[in-house]
């Protein structure tokens, strides 16, 4: 396939392959068409991304074990907190299905007659 300006654009919103936040058309560009270096370059963000996942996982491991009690503690609070604020949600919602009740049975009243 050949690169065009047309086949360029429908690359744009994509990011480059190696993981740079640069847009596909600026960091590889479809000058890039060969399969094994397509792949290549597949395999490379794959590499990254695996190394990134890595990282998160041990400092998810260190942060546990250093912070575990205050993000329980915290995590109690915030759950206390938003079932309360859910509570209130679901009172008010029930308040106005009853309004719409009494409303439309006020106008039903009173197309009857």
């Amino acid at each position: 396939m050949e690169c065009t300006t047309e086949s360029c654009v429908t690359h744009k919103e994509e990011a480059c392959v190696c993981g740079s936040e640069k847009p596909y058309d600026q960091c590889c560009g479809c000058e890039t068409m060969d399969p094994v270096q397509q792949s290549i370059a597949a395999w490379h963000k794959a590499f990254f991304t695996a190394l990134h996942q890595s990282q998160t996982e041990r400092l998810k491991k260190k942060i546990e074990s250093s912070f575990g009690p205050i993000l329980d503690k915290e995590a109690d609070a915030v759950y206390e907190a938003i079932g309360k604020i859910w509570g209130s949600m679901v009172t008010q919602s029930d308040a106005k299905k009853e309004l719409e009740t009494k409303i439309q049975k006020i106008y039903s009243d009173v197309n009857r007659k």
